[in-house]
């Protein structure tokens, strides 16, 4: 092979494919990982078949040397690795470009585990989570990343070796996701998806709509049938940026979301700017035993004020002072908010 600028490694050489699987997994780990990183990497995955099973070797065979990186047989294995890789880049690959002596270095190191038949079982975690009215619960997930429940919130979780899974399946949760890369943390809400790294943000589910609301980092928001690799219909989101996409399928971009506002279900607040009378009564209802039931007649007018979460009577005297809406008794602890004559 001749020695030339261009000279890349060649993917259908298995020392080669472990480079390129190596240099992926740096990449992928590397702070400034986003997702456009993923896109180009499941691109690459599906590219060959082999790609996936490199990818997977180099994967679990450093997760060993990270549990067991003060070993002495893997620190003299990593110190004759980085020799090897140094002896390479004088020879076949002198003229590689230097991201990629970097991964042959890696593959070279994650090599010696492999070849000593070494290797880490992936484990599965799952879990169904659900709050009642007025309870919000904080959960610590098994990779440390950290969900806080809404009050009539629920949650299934399902954690496998190349990806972090959560379903929304009712109410509102935020999400700090601790950064691992090499899964992505996905969490399907009605008929979307939303793909993070290590980030924050907020679903919420209501009125027949999702409600995505990003705190810190990045996300990308896609329909839940597209794969995440296809860019055409995803929307990513930056810090303080929400999306709405409502029963019909449409979708509306945020450029600017009160994020306080947003979450302020966390300190026992909710507020309202010109909201919808049916979806206000929807999220008041998650906290108060006192249901509110809104006839079509009034499931339109738009409500603004913050109330205290829980505080159900005083949200019904608010709306029924200043808006034209009136409250009548439904039969036990139910009341029903209608239009009133002009």
């Amino acid at each position: 092979m001749t020695q030339s600028s261009e000279q890349e490694l060649d993917p259908t050489r298995p020392a080669d494919r472990l480079a390129q699987a190596a240099a992926w997994f740096t990449r992928l780990r590397a702070e400034d990982a986003g997702v456009e990183d993923l896109t180009r990497f499941q691109r690459w995955l599906e590219t060959d078949s082999h790609n996936a099973t490199a990818y997977a070797r180099i994967s679990e065979s450093w997760s060993f040397v990270g549990e067991h990186a003060s070993a002495p047989e893997i620190m003299l294995g990593r110190r004759d690795a980085l020799e090897d890789a140094r002896r390479a880049a004088g020879g076949r690959w002198r003229s590689v470009r230097p991201r990629w002596l970097k991964a042959a270095a890696a593959a070279a190191c994650v090599a010696i585990v492999v070849a000593s038949g070494l290797f880490i079982v992936s484990r599965t975690y799952a879990g169904l989570y659900s709050t009642g009215v007025g309870e919000r619960r904080t959960l610590t997930l098994a990779d440390g990343s950290v969900v806080t429940l809404d009050a009539q919130s629920t949650i299934r979780v399902k954690y496998e070796s190349r990806e972090r899974l959560i379903l929304l399946q009712q109410g509102q949760a935020r999400f700090d996701v601790a950064q691992d890369p090499t899964r992505p943390f996905r969490v399907k809400a009605g008929a979307e998806t939303v793909i993070a790294l290590g980030t924050q943000f907020n679903i919420e589910l209501v009125a027949h709509s999702v409600l995505v609301t990003l705190i810190e980092g990045r996300v990308a928001v896609l329909p839940d049938d597209v794969p995440w690799s296809d860019v055409s219909p995803r929307i990513d989101l930056t810090a303080g940026e929400g999306v709405q996409v409502r029963q019909d399928g449409k979708t509306v971009r945020l450029p600017r979301v009160d994020v306080a506002h947003a979450t302020a279900w966390q300190n026992g607040k909710v507020f309202f700017d010109n909201e919808p009378l049916a979806s206000a009564a929807e999220r008041i209802n998650r906290y108060a035993a006192e249901r509110i039931l809104v006839d079509p007649s009034a499931a339109d007018i738009g409500i603004s004020g913050v109330f205290n979460a829980g505080d159900a009577r005083a949200f019904i005297e608010a709306v029924t002072a200043y808006f034209p809406v009136k409250a009548t008794q439904a039969g036990g602890a139910t009341v029903r908010l209608t239009a009133r004559d002009p």
